[in-house]
């Protein structure tokens, strides 16, 4: 059913990598989703993509104020160290990776609220892309409809830090190939209200399958390939169940859940595109789609 749909949904989502480099040497690399908005390289993702980058810039300020403090401490060389230690935790080198090499973002806009980030790429070719994404009109959206999300989860990735360029080097991400589609239906809508800065409202779509840890900021699309949202999380809501089990001897009560898929309703995703005029195509009324912006 999502065959075609999955080819066009793999022309305009992209991994996205975050590699992060912490005080003790640990080096982790991350790996989110984006989708490409348009040919001039505008892209939508979640918002918590951007969460390790924040921390990192935090740290480092930190680092700083510990290091000069340090640096304006005597110390007295029959006493215990007065040093502050750093936390081992602190980032001290960060880089994002966004779907091709040489690529880099620039105006970006981070909403963590409603968990939305847009940015523009730069160094961006618009021949990369062959489908530009078509969003789905919110009055043509059902519950019940078969839907599907894609992203980039099961990629592990060992990453390097050069020293002498302080850099990360981490190997190629076939896009194509680690593009994974998991389909359900959309099964609910909800609105929370507007975001506290005002610039749009909460609106989110349900979905009956979750969303898995690296497709965050990937779509969530029909069989026509029109987006109807952007996963951002997978909620567990508890189904008041409690049985028992036992193990060795001794009785467990387990209380079952039910995992459900949350996205970005594309009203909120309209809302936040419009605020900064990028434009986008949506699905027209009666005569195919229509470019707004």
């Amino acid at each position: 059913m999502f065959a075609d749909a999955c080819q066009k949904a793999m022309n305009f989502t992209r991994p996205v990598a975050v590699s992060t480099r912490l005080y003790d040497g640990t080096l982790n690399t991350d790996i989110g989703s984006m989708i490409v908005i348009n040919e001039d390289g505008w892209i939508i993702t979640a918002g918590h993509i951007f969460d390790s980058f924040v921390k990192f810039q935090k740290d480092m300020k930190k680092m700083e104020e510990i290091n000069e403090i340090n640096a304006s401490r005597v110390q007295n060389p029959n006493a215990p160290s007065s040093e502050i230690k750093m936390d081992k935790s602190m980032i001290t080198n960060h880089s994002f990776w966004w779907g091709w090499d040489g690529v880099r973002i620039n105006n970006v806009f981070v909403n963590r609220e409603v968990d939305i980030a847009v940015g523009k790429l730069e160094q961006f070719n618009p021949t990369w892309v062959k489908d530009y994404p078509v969003f789905a009109d919110p009055g043509h959206m059902r519950i019940g409809t078969s839907v599907c999300r894609g992203g980039y989860p099961f990629i592990n990735i060992k990453p390097e830090f050069m020293e002498d360029k302080k850099a990360f080097r981490i190997p190629g991400i076939p896009a194509q190939k680690f593009f994974y589609p998991i389909e359900g239906i959309y099964s609910h809508y909800e609105e929370k209200g507007r975001s506290i800065d005002g610039s749009c409202n909460k609106n989110y779509i349900e979905t009956s399958s979750i969303g898995l840890k690296g497709q965050s900021g990937g779509p969530i699309f029909d069989k026509e390939g029109r987006i109807y949202g952007m996963q951002v999380l997978t909620d567990h809501r508890p189904l008041g169940f409690h049985p028992t089990t036992e193990l060795d001897g001794q009785k467990y009560i387990e209380n079952q859940f039910i995992n459900v898929g949350v996205g970005i309703h594309v009203s909120t995703i309209f809302e936040v595109l419009d605020s900064r005029h990028i434009k986008y195509q949506k699905e027209g009324d009666e005569t195919g789609f229509r470019i707004v912006g």
